[in-house]
């Protein structure tokens, strides 16, 4: 290898006849072996970088499914939901106690106060008869939607005599086009009046120059639904608004105070978000207004009065209202069915919880078809089984990967390969060369060894009561979780028959030695004291979820691993530890090739002198001879 960037004049043996390179390249091989030892040190830490990245992401691929938040280890105690129907659920939680619920009668459900208007509240369209020119309706048109149904309707090529003529056409035109008694046309000297009960009436006019204008005057798109969306004085409500009016009115003791200028879309928001306890709605089906209260039950009430103008009377009349009720429920908890200890239970609304299990009403059934409900309570031994023995799968498999890496053995016969040696060799006899080069560069490792130390300490330490790390709730043993030997470094076997008599014999233990949560909160900062405290009486879960967040934190104080390798939500990136040895190396390594540079031109420099005097001397010599010979 040459270090010369071509600054020395080479005259390698031109008068010594001596092979200047080679003699050059055996002077440097002790200086290079130095430099091709700091490579391999760069090599092996490189590795060692890389080995560590991969069990950083498997321990960040674990925690994530397991301990990216509480839900899955939390599921492990949750029973399944118990029953379902139109008009009752039975939800169950960690907390419900197993057994039996048998449900003797709904009586009744939780109904909120209700304040509906005693009549619609829209203006019905009219239109307006000329009757002085009458001889133009026939042949021309008038557009009518009912209920989103639109009708063009054709006036006949006949003599119009009165209005009573125009009323009767109008009427067969929209008998034959909606049916009959769909829509009533009366007449009031020369104006008509279209109605219709519990239908939405839309007057249009034909744009094709077909239109009745001339002899009949509506607004175009006029209807019997109030538009929420406009001001009130525009608003077609039967009880007009006047204009530059001042409105205000009292709902349930709370003041509302508005103007004309006002829509009621914006009255209805207001109310809405008010602390008046209501909802106010508005049917465009029946052309009502509605007050709801919030809450449910006998105590819900609905109070509505106007103190300046007559917006609420105009929207509600006098009002019917529904008072709310509170629900009933004739139930045993023991499950016992001969009423015996039958209780009754009075909500205000329609959630009852019942020893950790929410029993929810949705409706009265007809009769007593809801009569006679049992409920059977239990934990779903199934779900804990498949999610306990997969969480056993998953961690044998990380804890294999760990302590593979611990108990391969280093050979030092095997180290990384130098540039000389790499080019001799061909790629497959590279590869052979640097997988066993790479073998056993963590094997003992202390990071290593101490997280697969701390993960079977999970394992076999017995988990306590909480505030109480005398007694102890059991090991994972009484679920038939278990070693199997000490060649297998701590991996777990599943006795499966004992471990689903178990979970169906006490889910509850089950759940605590998986589940427990601790009353001492993680911190990286915590005492020794603390830590050993929150150890004993955590789950499986959360003394996992430790370990990792000891070696993965990024937060405050960086975990083991985040300070050697980095995070691998980051690609690895950032001053770690490694990364800062790695580049130190790097800089010594350049230094080095520098000062290889500067040794070799300097040998090269003291040949090429040497040459220079040899052949002199040989030039001197040839002159002697000469003049010895006469010459």
């Amino acid at each position: 290898m040459s270090y010369i960037s071509g600054t020395t004049t080479r005259l390698s043996g031109l008068a010594s006849s001596i092979d200047t390179d080679m003699v050059v390249e055996e002077l440097m091989k002790a200086s290079e072996i130095k430099v091709d030892e700091v490579r391999q040190q760069k090599q092996i830490l490189e590795w060692k970088q890389e080995f560590y990245q991969e069990v950083t992401k498997k321990l960040y691929d674990f925690q994530q499914k397991y301990f990216s938040d509480a839900s899955w280890s939390e599921s492990i105690s949750k029973p399944a939901p118990s029953y379902n129907s139109n008009y009752i659920s039975v939800t169950t939680s960690a907390n419900s106690v197993s057994g039996n619920i048998y449900i003797k009668d709904i009586v009744s459900v939780a109904t909120a106060a209700k304040l509906t208007g005693t009549s619609a509240v829209s203006s019905d369209p009219v239109i307006d008869i000329d009757t002085s020119n009458l001889s133009e309706l026939a042949g021309k048109n008038i557009i009518i939607s009912l209920n989103g149904t639109e009708e063009q309707l054709n006036f006949s090529d006949i003599s119009y005599e009165s209005s009573a003529d125009v009323q009767t056409e109008l009427q067969s035109l929209i008998n034959s086009k909606f049916g009959s008694d769909k829509i009533m046309v009366s007449l009031n000297e020369d104006r008509l009046t279209l109605s219709a009960e519990n239908s939405e009436i839309i007057l249009k006019i034909p744009t094709d120059g077909s239109d009745a204008s001339s002899v009949l005057t509506y607004d175009a798109f006029s209807s019997n639904r109030v538009d929420l969306n406009v001001s009130l004085s525009s608003a077609d409500l039967r009880g007009a608004i006047p204009a530059g009016s001042d409105i205000e009115f009292v709902i349930n003791g709370k003041t509302f105070n508005f103007t004309s200028d006002d829509t009621l879309s914006q009255i209805m928001n207001k109310i809405n978000t008010s602390d008046a306890g209501v909802k106010m709605t508005y049917s465009s089906l029946t052309d009502k207004f509605t007050i709801t209260s919030v809450k449910t039950g006998s105590a819900s009430d609905i109070t509505f009065s106007d103190t300046t103008g007559t917006l609420m009377s105009s929207l509600f009349g006098t009002g019917i209202t529904t008072y709310g009720t509170d629900a009933v429920v004739k139930l045993s908890t023991s499950g016992a069915t001969d009423g015996s200890d039958i209780i009754t239970i009075t909500r205000s609304n329609n959630s009852i919880d019942v020893d950790g299990t929410t029993i929810t009403l949705k409706g009265k059934a007809p009769g007593e078809a809801e009569e006679g409900i049992s409920v059977l309570l239990s934990h779903n031994s199934d779900d804990m089984f498949n999610k306990i023995t997969a969480f056993v799968d998953d961690y044998n498999a990380l804890l294999s990967s760990i302590t593979a890496k611990t108990s391969e053995e280093y050979d030092r016969d095997y180290p990384p390969l130098t540039d000389a040696q790499r080019a001799d060799m061909s790629e497959k006899e590279i590869e052979d060369w640097e997988k066993k080069a790479k073998t056993g560069l963590l094997a003992n490792d202390i990071y290593l060894n101490d997280i697969a130390t701390s993960l079977r300490s999970c394992m076999y330490t017995p988990l306590a009561k909480l505030g109480d790390n005398t007694e102890a709730l059991g090991v994972l043993i009484d679920l038939g979780i278990s070693t199997v030997h000490y060649s297998d470094k701590g991996k777990l076997t599943i006795d499966k028959t004992k471990l689903r008599n178990a979970l169906n014999s006490d889910p509850d233990k089950a759940a605590a030695l998986f589940s427990q949560k601790s009353s001492i909160s993680f911190s990286l900062y915590a005492s020794e004291e603390q830590q050993e405290k929150r150890f004993n009486e955590s789950g499986i879960f959360y003394r996992f979820s430790d370990i990792l967040n000891k070696n993965l934190s990024t937060v405050g104080k960086k975990g083991a691993l985040i300070s050697l390798v980095g995070s691998p939500t980051a690609t690895f990136t950032g001053n770690t530890d490694y990364a800062t040895r790695i580049s130190d190396i790097k800089e010594r390594i350049e230094k080095m090739e520098e000062k290889l540079k500067d040794e070799e031109e300097r040998y090269y420099k003291r040949f090429t002198a040497m040459e220079k005097a040899i052949a002199r001397l040989n030039q001197q010599s040839a002159w002697i001879a000469g003049m010895m010979s006469g010459k």
